[in-house]
């Protein structure tokens, strides 16, 4: 696997889900449209939690979102039962931005390291850095989704 490709489309990525972020208004953030399950700010923090915990856990690190992020985010979790307040834009916006870094350099040198333990027949790093791709970029149309139904 070309590494600096793996790289490059992360950041390209990583890059138009921040323009789409940046775009955004705070006002809409929060709204859930009738056909949609989740609001744009937990789509945002959900693309996060998702490469946290897929990245950091299995490489062996500490993950790098607080909890708060693993508690509001994860698959299955919804708006309406969160009990804290959840993240700003900019803070939202900023996580990304980091984030994005913070992949870079702990995955550099590993992409064929296994994984823990296999994840949907995924047995790389590699191979998960791939599928978070593609997970970010569905995120990132279900945001656009419902920011068209928003304006």
């Amino acid at each position: 696997m070309n590494e600096e490709q793996v790289f490059e489309q992360f950041r390209m990525w990583r890059s138009w889900t921040i323009d789409l972020v940046e775009s955004l208004d705070e006002a809409l953030l929060d709204d859930i449209p009738t056909g949609f399950s989740n609001n744009i700010r937990w789509n945002i923090g959900h693309i996060l939690v998702g490469w946290d915990h897929a990245v950091f856990t299995n490489i062996q690190k500490d993950r790098q979102l607080s909890l708060q992020y693993h508690t509001m985010f994860p698959r299955g979790s919804m708006p309406s039962l969160w009990v804290e307040t959840p993240p700003s834009l900019i803070e939202l916006r900023n996580s990304l931005s980091k984030q994005q870094d913070d992949i870079v350099d702990a995955t550099r040198g590993q992409l064929d390291r296994r994984l823990v333990e296999p994840f949907l027949h995924m047995n790389t790093i590699g191979e998960i850095m791939l599928f978070q791709l593609s997970h970010e970029a569905l995120h990132a149309g279900v945001i656009t989704g419902i920011r068209r139904c928003l304006v």
